[in-house]
């Protein structure tokens, strides 16, 4: 179980889903090693051993970059079990690439989002009530 945001590209950039034409089709990141070098840039020792799926562990957490087995890379989901240090890190990531990150929970732009980090934090309770047993 992890907070997941999925990595896209558009021809511009879109304050929310809702703005997104049923045209709009996402474009191409780059191929496999220029999105490592982008994530390792962002996330320093991200381990690329399957090149399909990296793995960084911080101080805070860690996140798995799944990239899948193509060389092009169209986009990509990152599986988040980290604390909300990491979220600034993410939405660099974003910024700095002409991505988007979209929170697969809230379905918001987690770099246009006045709170990016929502997502997490829903995530972060449902997995204590988990742990825990308890309900809502």
């Amino acid at each position: 179980m992890s907070w997941d945001v999925s990595i896209i590209k558009f021809s511009k950039r879109f304050e929310s889903v809702a703005d997104i034409p049923e045209s709009e089709r996402p474009l191409s990141l780059g191929n496999r090693t220029s999105v490592h070098t982008a994530v390792s840039r962002v996330f320093p020792g991200t381990n690329w051993t399957d090149p399909a799926w990296g793995t960084w562990d911080g101080p805070h957490g860690s996140i798995e970059f799944n990239l899948g087995n193509g060389d092009e890379v169209d986009g990509f989901m990152l599986h988040v079990r980290a604390e909300q240090e990491v979220v600034p890190m993410i939405v660099a990531l974003c910024i700095s690439n002409d991505w988007q990150g979209l929170d697969c929970s809230t379905g918001q732009f987690v770099e246009k989002s006045v709170d990016p980090a929502a997502g997490l934090y829903g995530w972060r309770d449902y997995a204590e009530q988990i742990r825990t047993g308890r309900s809502g």
